[in-house]
């Protein structure tokens, strides 16, 4: 007799780019995006509506319904219809571990303010770095990953983000949201059901015999690429941008370091540093999925 598998988790793509907007119906999204493709794109197909800020107050970023602001006292507010609430639980984790990361400070209506770390990205230091540098730099964030794995989940958790609403996967183009999984088995569902309906059955059943359910759930930032690593004097000061931050499988963090853009040369080279441990009968595997994944 047969053992019924588990029902896979239902998933949705948001495009990392565009996407769907809040309150927005996917024929308003599809004509939006087939103006935007024949270059009749209105202005408010693009633009972000402006706002009045308060003298001093400084827009870090601003693209599709997301705004990331400094504010004079040391704060910063990200918001937006799109910015995902999970990100501010990840930050409440990261605080009460020691994690050096932005620490929250209230919610907004539409997003949520954290303090300011100090410092500059990674990304615009690595350049000018010497290799002693660059080495001690990526032994610091081995420390932090060390820390970071060796926390228990909560006992209710699920494997997802860290308010237990969603997974979020960030790959090449898109984000796959999906619900939170009570076991890996559930998550490895959620891996399988997003591949293309054509996938030859006899590969979708070896690739999902590939899959193993042993893993230790872990702290896991998703996206350690050097833009979201802030550095001062030679310290790494905070990892900012936790947005597909949460509880995931052990491998989950040294998949994401490679299958994330990171354009910094010879960043990816120093995998065997940062990580304690490596994954790669995981990252071939997963590497093998998105071949037949949406990505």
């Amino acid at each position: 007799m047969q053992q019924s598998q588990p029902e896979s988790p239902k998933i949705f793509a948001v495009s990392r780019s565009r996407g769907k907007r809040a309150g927005e119906s996917s024929l308003t999204k599809k004509m939006r995006e087939r103006r935007i493709a024949l270059g009749k794109g209105r202005e408010s197909d693009e633009s972000e509506p402006e706002e009045d800020l308060e003298a001093g107050a400084v827009v870090l970023h601003q693209l599709f319904n997301r705004k990331v602001v400094r504010y004079p006292d040391n704060t910063v507010v990200k918001s937006g219809p799109r910015i995902p609430l999970g990100e501010a639980e990840a930050l409440k984790v990261a605080e009460l571990a020691g994690i050096p990361a932005p620490r929250l400070r209230d919610m907004q209506a539409d997003g949520f303010r954290m303090t300011c770390i100090e410092g500059t990205t990674l990304h615009d230091l690595w350049p000018a770095m010497p290799h002693e540098q660059r080495k001690d730099i990526v032994l610091q964030l081995r420390a932090i990953l060390t820390k970071m794995r060796s926390l228990e989940p909560p006992p209710e958790s699920m494997i997802g983000a860290c308010d237990g609403k969603e997974i979020r996967d960030t790959r090449i183009h898109f984000t796959y949201h999906g619900p939170p999984c009570e076991n890996e088995e559930a998550f490895n569902q959620f891996l399988l059901s997003s591949f293309h309906p054509r996938t030859p059955s006899a590969v979708r059943e070896a690739l999902a015999r590939r899959l193993k359910t042993h893993h230790r759930i872990v702290l896991t930032h998703c996206d350690l690429s050097p833009r979201n690593i802030m550095v001062h004097d030679g310290k790494i000061t905070g990892l900012i941008d936790w947005e597909d931050g949460g509880w995931y499988p052990e491998y989950w963090e040294f998949i994401k370091f490679f299958e994330r853009g990171a354009p910094e040369v010879g960043w990816k080279e120093f995998a065997s540093d940062i990580f304690a441990e490596m994954y790669p009968d995981e990252l071939v595997d997963l590497t093998a999925f998105s071949k037949y994944q949406d990505v």
